[in-house]
């Protein structure tokens, strides 16, 4: 039975990196790639890909190339709203699934992370049904980050600008996944991020 939906973000313009930031070489792959990879090692119960609504953009041809079937990939619905655009889209699609317990918004640009933070994150969303589960890092919340059921239907809707000010409405009961894995609070959003993080994962 599946009980939590891993939606990877990654409809983003990557301006400043200068090129499609998901399509850049990650060890044997691209950083696409290996984010499908290590969620599904993790126990992935199902991915979907948010990508942009052009067919011929670099992410959309990355996802044919790796194989990535329509059922694990879809345009956002909000282009013009940014990342909120796709987590609005997540959520919409999750809300047509009502056997889930949790929504994992997964950012694109974060394939550093150590396979055991994903694992040991998903088992708390296992053990943590109707709770908003966060990953925490020296006392700051990263991502990933789970959203329980009783939030789809209101976050398919909302009109908020930001996942952040949505969240900031609710009162939802939290679980916290304590980590060591600093990965939880850095995505790569420049050249020099991507080199860093690239020479740091190995």
């Amino acid at each position: 039975m599946i009980s939590h939906l891993i939606a990877i973000l990654a409809a983003g313009e990557s301006r400043r990196m200068g090129s499609p930031k998901l399509c850049l070489p990650w060890k044997d792959t691209s950083v696409l790639g290996h984010l499908l990879i290590q969620w599904r090692k993790a126990g992935a119960d199902k991915i979907l890909v948010i990508h942009p609504p052009d067919q011929e953009a670099s992410v959309v041809r990355e996802l044919d190339r790796l194989g990535v079937p329509a059922s694990e990939r879809t345009p956002t619905l909000a282009f013009e709203r940014g990342m909120m655009g796709s987590v609005v889209t997540a959520a919409d699609r999750a809300a047509q699934a009502p056997a889930l317990t949790h929504l994992v918004i997964a950012l694109g640009d974060q394939p550093h992370l150590r396979p055991e933070t994903l694992r040991a994150f998903l088992q708390l969303c296992a053990e943590s049904p109707g709770k908003l589960v966060r990953v925490v890092h020296a006392g700051k919340p990263g991502h990933p980050l789970a959203l329980p059921t009783s939030l789809f239907a209101d976050l398919s809707t909302t009109s908020c600008a930001t996942l952040r000010d949505f969240l900031g409405q609710q009162e939802i009961p939290g679980a916290d996944l304590t980590t060591s894995d600093s990965g939880v609070l850095i995505d790569m959003d420049t050249p020099q991020d991507y080199d860093q993080v690239s020479r740091s994962a190995g």
